[in-house]
């Protein structure tokens, strides 16, 4: 059987769809836990909150200056523990971290918020006052 140039490469083309991967993005509160956050800013400096839901990319939560507090709603899916940010299309949005830091400088200054991430767990509400100590913000449950 003789195969013209063509017929291989029209093969060879359909090899390479057949392979696609779809990605299907997770969307809504059907299932999910409501978990609300406030950082109250009791340093003298502008606080900014920031969340890395990639390694490569993070969302800003908020500034706040002396006094004034971030609120954020977080979602916890209780079966698998993760934790998630909706945004407008309600697509679930994975946290990697937590943070708060000095305006301008949020990640040098962080301090870092721990998210209980147990399945079959669904972490508290949490109301935290931050604090500036020295070069960097500290976070304490109150």
């Amino acid at each position: 059987m003789k195969f013209s140039l063509i017929s291989m490469f029209l093969i060879a083309l359909a090899g390479t769809t057949a392979a696609q991967e779809v990605h299907v993005v997770a969307r809504g509160r059907d299932g999910l836990v409501k978990v609300p956050m406030t950082f109250t800013n009791a340093g003298p400096a502008p606080m900014a909150c920031k969340s890395a839901i990639a390694h490569w990319y993070s969302l800003d939560l908020g500034i706040a200056a002396e006094g004034a507090k971030v609120s954020v709603e977080l979602w916890s899916d209780p079966k698998s523990g993760e934790i998630f940010l909706l945004n407008d299309k309600e697509d679930r949005m994975p946290i990697q971290s937590l943070w708060c830091g000095l305006e301008g400088r949020s990640w040098e200054t962080r301090a870092e918020i721990v998210l209980s991430r147990r399945a079959g767990d669904t972490p508290a509400a949490e109301n935290l006052v931050c604090t500036q100590a020295e070069n960097r913000m500290t976070c304490k449950a109150i």
